[in-house]
């Protein structure tokens, strides 16, 4: 899917679904992004042309990396997750080259603890989404 067409569909439908952008937003919000409401997160996530510009805190585009990542594995059609992920990392200011070098980096056995404990809060907070979607 082109960006034109993702940017047109963000308008009518979220493409990260909204429980989805919450639970990153408790993970992410004053840590690996400046503070803002779960709304502004929720637009900007969605990269709805209106949204608010969030910036990325210094020092933490690795770990907005593997969120893109962990995030785009849940995007559904999955053909929107590719383009979703380059406009996303557009708007951080991330290069798609540094992305697609480092997007895995804190999975490696040489990963900081920290980092290590990041991708396990973001895994939990997909997962714990993941399950209250299945609950009836």
């Amino acid at each position: 899917m082109s960006s034109p067409v993702l940017l047109e569909t963000a308008k009518w439908r979220d493409v990260v679904e909204l429980g989805l952008c919450m639970a990153i937003h408790d993970v992410c919000n004053d840590n690996q992004f400046e503070n803002c409401t779960p709304l502004d997160f929720a637009n900007f996530l969605n990269v709805r042309e209106e949204a608010k510009a969030i910036a990325v805190v210094p020092k933490e585009r690795l770990r907005v990396c593997y969120m893109v990542y962990a995030v785009a594995d849940n995007i559904s059609p999955r053909k929107e997750a590719s383009a979703w992920a380059s406009l996303f990392l557009e708007r951080c200011g991330i290069a798609k080259s540094y992305y697609d070098k480092h997007r895995t980096d804190i999975c490696a056995d040489y990963a900081t603890e920290d980092n290590k404990n990041y991708r396990k809060s973001i895994d939990e907070a997909i997962n714990e989404w993941r399950m209250r979607r299945r609950t009836p």
